[in-house]
């Protein structure tokens, strides 16, 4: 189907999916290539969910990419890396599944679907675990929105500053290329192509084209489902569970102003996206990031899990953190509207940059190391508002929160107001409302051992995840440098979240488990409506969508082998 013109709704199908991240849009697309006939509900009026908003990292040992780089890995380094990070919350049963269909399913869409990941050396965020590797941090392959035709709009696009000019979409790896376009002519010639192919799109009056990161992995999921010949309906807000005779049969759905009722044949899957955009489940369940923002986006509502909790569905009350943290800043547009920015590449990993508790000015944390860690970290220190500080020559060359490096100034966003300027380390303490001694304090001593490449306060710069996502050409330390050429500029960061991981109850198979603790005939769970298997643990980049993508597999098999007839009955 192509376009969003009317559409005629369906009344029945084999499996209905309801939302459209990772997860769903899996579900959906394996369920279709075996056979079966699949509605998807989407509550926004675009899809992609959360995932469009990432970085389109996939969590997946041994998988295939690995050896390309000379990286040898297997099931067995896997499983015990993640019984050291998972602790009490190993669950072997369900690791067991994952670590045993994560390839498959990586296999199975690379070859039937328009889904490509390439390898990365990206380390595991637990580097003295016994286990760890590198390579396990897939990254999903830049897409030409162009394959969607006029369907592009109907793709969420990414938050605006994660790019360039509002819509040019730019991977981690070739943003460090493109930032020496002056240095090399391949990086030149990305660049000129880059630009060039952005200014076709901009001139025909359109934001651009080109996809990368998650937005590339939702493009490219939903060419897959759609190619496939999944039901893709938009502003369907799933509203209730039909229950009958024992087992889910139906979806209530909200569509132009009425309700209507889709009957399954065999099963549905809840990948509605978690709930970090519903204000009484984040104050009962994630209360700790209220000072933060949450950059889940608006239909992440908490949809599936209130309709499986209808029907005894349990929502997980025991992990060790229900969301996934990462530092974030606020700031208003030109247009009135607000941008929320996640810290996950660049800046705070790179030399010349610190943050400091707004509180007092002392550090507290490892800049450089994971996004969840720094979260777990604020949370138990009690750290709700951070001044990011770096100085000229840092942020030139790495950027500062949305502030992009240099040829771009960051005059507009101190104009703003969303960052503060300031010619010395103690005027800049006086601008931030901080004790301008105490802030040159930590300054100095930070410095004093940067200079020398240490960090004996927080041993930034001295774990391979640090030293990866830090300054490669830089010594002796990738992560550090003293903050000593003025101008010196800060921004206000805050604990923030990614998405609520908190989620139903299921079993291995993805079944949602009721409150006898047997699965709930027809209902299955993937995504973040499923209680991560991770336990709100974050061994490696893409350990959320690496778990969303398989899970949704898992469950698009198992309703289609029950609708061939050869499902075993579990119950």
């Amino acid at each position: 189907m192509s376009g969003a013109s009317v559409i005629a709704l369906p009344e029945t199908a084999d499996m209905v999916v309801i939302g459209s991240g990772a997860a769903g849009m899996t579900a959906a697309t394996v369920g279709a290539l075996n056979g079966l006939d699949v509605v998807l509900l989407e509550a926004a009026d675009v899809f992609g969910g959360t995932t469009a908003f990432s970085g389109g990292g996939v969590w997946i040992p041994a998988n295939h990419h690995q050896p390309a780089l000379g990286i040898a890995d297997d099931r067995a380094s896997a499983r015990t890396y993640l019984e050291a990070v998972l602790g009490n919350f190993f669950n072997a049963a369900k690791i067991d599944t994952y670590l045993d269909k994560s390839g498959e399913m990586l296999a199975f869409m690379e070859r039937r679907t328009t889904v490509r990941l390439t390898p990365s050396d990206i380390p595991d965020y637990a580097p003295s675990a016994a286990g760890w590797n590198q390579g396990r941090c897939l990254l999903t392959a830049d897409f030409d929105g162009n394959a969607l035709g006029t369907d592009f709009e109907r793709v969420r696009p990414p938050i605006r500053e994660m790019g360039l000019f509002d819509s040019m979409q730019v991977s981690p790896a070739q943003a460090v290329a493109m930032q020496g376009w002056n240095r090399s002519l391949s990086a030149f010639r990305l660049t000129a192509s880059r630009m060039a192919g952005y200014a076709f799109d901009r001139l025909r009056g359109r934001r651009g084209r080109h996809m990368a990161n998650g937005n590339a992995l939702a493009g490219r999921l939903f060419k897959s489902a759609r190619d496939a010949g999944v039901h893709l309906i938009e502003k369907a807000r799933a509203c209730d569970l039909v229950f009958d005779g024992g087992r889910v049969t139906g979806v209530v759905f909200e569509h132009g102003g009425g309700r209507h009722t889709v009957k399954t044949r065999q099963g549905v899957v809840l990948a509605s996206g978690g709930f970090g955009q519903d204000e009484a489940m984040r104050q009962k369940w994630l209360h700790q990031s209220a000072a933060g923002w949450s950059l889940q986006p608006e239909g992440s509502r908490g949809d599936g899990i209130r309709m499986a909790e209808k029907l005894g569905g349990r929502l997980n009350p025991d992990n060790a953190a229900n969301g996934i943290w990462v530092p974030a800043s606020r700031y208003q547009r030109e247009d009135g509207s607000v941008g929320l920015f996640p810290s996950l590449f660049f800046d705070r990993h790179c030399p010349g940059q610190i943050m400091v508790d707004a509180r007092d000015g002392k550090r507290f944390v490892d800049e450089s190391f994971h996004y969840q860690n720094f979260g777990e970290v604020s949370l138990e220190r009690g750290v709700t508002r951070i001044w990011q500080i770096a100085d000229a020559e840092a942020v030139a060359r790495y950027g500062l929160g949305a502030i992009k490096p240099a040829p771009f100034r960051p005059d507009k966003w101190v104009a703003s107001g969303y960052a503060r300027k300031a010619a010395s380390i103690s005027e800049l303490g006086r601008e931030l409302g901080l004790d301008p001694l105490a802030l040159s304090d930590t300054v100095e001593r930070f410095n004093r051992h940067a200079a020398d490449g240490r960090d004996p306060d927080f041993g930034r710069g001295t774990n391979a995840y640090d030293t990866y996502m830090g300054d490669a050409g830089h010594g002796p330390n990738p992560s550090l440098r003293p903050l000593t050429k003025a101008p010196f500029y800060a921004i206000e960061v805050r604990p923030s979240d990614l998405g609520s991981i908190q989620g139903l109850d299921t079993d291995e198979h993805a079944r949602v488990l009721g409150a006898d603790g047997a699965p709930i005939a027809g209902l299955y769970a993937a995504g973040l409506d499923n209680n991560s298997i991770m336990r709100g643990k974050y061994p490696g980049g893409g350990a959320s969508l690496g778990p969303a993508m398989t899970f949704g597999y898992i469950a698009a098999l198992d309703i289609a082998a029950r609708a061939a007839g050869k499902g075993r009955d579990h119950v």
